[in-house]
């Protein structure tokens, strides 16, 4: 087990961000907009959290080829070397295996004892501090047990968009410090699933976030998913014979997982630390309306906006540089958002849906023919 060394954060952020369209879009998604308190970018927020727990030399960024240029000239508190730009998409176990891959790549040291520490870049977290206690106590676990651990979020509500982490009750849980066992990992219920977990008070929300060193991924990672893991290697050989072609061969061989599904659910022995802070994932636009100060009729308002008798609602305009205001009268409960990619309006509790008008591109409209 590793008892001290080496700490890496490698910060996810290659997604698109698809549920917040039209303000999210391939060239710049969600992750560099200014969605986190302060005004700042998601991105430079989860960076920001990490002061005073990993110092910028072992801070890592990895995202695609595309936003690669883009995250280097906006995001401080990372070297750029450390921005990483997978070959191809290849969901969050790829993107894990990548980074791990380029991290043991640029080391001369034996790094089996390094600890990792797996962060998206689109979780709002209230409390900086109480973040990186609980990240110790992660970093702690793995260096006191070499378990994979994650971190769980004590549910308020019965919410069915999030996938749950089991752990015994009160009177059979096995401790190891701060961190309990995973029984094990429940994909996203029904609401009365959903209802069931909430009340049995030992389930709790998967926030994706994982802490392991390089050693345990690499061996649970051969028990669990052994054809990504004969790739990682052929792929970290090819990464210190500096071979690209060779490592983008490689990696195209990995299968579109998540890291959930090809790893923590199978893995042998994993270990939850809950977490002592507010917490939300900023997937979709109802989660922005939970994490945002309303106004006194409960709206939200981004940019140039006219709001009259309307109440419970998002409006984010992001074409005010084209003289373009948004103006609402009488209405409730909605989302309103114009981006460069279209204009949306919906009922803010059908904000998981906006992810097919945005796979569904452009529709035009051809006005009818008029008669003479």
């Amino acid at each position: 087990m590793s008892t001290e060394g080496r700490t890496c954060a490698v910060v996810m952020a290659g997604g698109i961000g698809e549920r917040f369209w039209p303000i999210s879009r391939p060239d710049l998604p969600k992750q560099l907009l200014p969605l986190a308190d302060g005004r700042k970018t998601l991105l430079q927020a989860t960076v920001d959290r990490l002061e005073g727990l990993i110092g910028p030399e072992d801070r890592y960024i990895i995202t695609s080829e595309s936003l690669q240029p883009l995250i280097v000239e906006r995001t401080r508190g990372v070297y750029a070397t450390n921005v990483l730009a997978e070959p191809a998409k290849r969901n969050t176990l790829g993107a894990i295996i990548y980074a791990t891959a380029s991290i043991l790549a640029a080391s001369d040291a034996d790094s089996d004892g390094t600890v990792l520490a797996i962060l998206p870049a689109d979780h709002h977290i209230g409390d900086p501090a109480g973040f990186r206690r609980t990240a110790r106590q992660a970093i702690e676990a793995v260096r006191s047990t070499d378990a994979l651990v994650t971190i769980g979020i004590r549910p308020h509500r019965p919410d069915t968009g999030y996938g749950y982490i089991q752990i015994g009750n009160d009177e059979d849980r096995r401790q190891y410090g701060a961190a309990a066992d995973v029984l094990s990992f429940r994909e996203k219920p029904d609401l009365e699933t959903a209802e069931s977990f909430l009340a049995s008070g030992n389930f709790l929300w998967n926030a994706g976030m994982f802490f392991w060193s390089v050693g345990a991924f690499r061996e649970q990672l051969a028990e669990a998913a052994p054809d990504a893991a004969e790739v990682m290697d052929e792929m970290l050989a090819a990464m210190r014979m500096r071979d690209d072609e060779a490592v983008r061969a490689q990696f195209e061989e990995l299968p579109n997982l998540s890291v959930d599904y090809a790893l923590m659910e199978r893995a042998e022995r994993v270990l939850m630390v809950e977490a002592q802070f507010p917490w939300d994932e900023l997937g979709s636009w109802d989660a922005y309306a939970r994490i945002t100060e309303v106004d006194d009729d409960g709206n939200i308002t981004n940019g140039v906006t006219r709001i009259r008798d309307s109440h419970r609602c998002v409006v984010y305009n992001d074409l005010e540089q084209h003289g373009i205001a948004i103006a609402l009268l009488g209405v409730e409960g909605m989302v309103v958002a114009a981006g460069p990619g279209g204009i949306l309006v919906m009922p803010v509790e059908r904000a998981q849906e906006v992810r097919e008008i945005a796979q569904a591109g452009a529709v035009v409209q051809h006005s009818p023919e008029v008669a003479s």
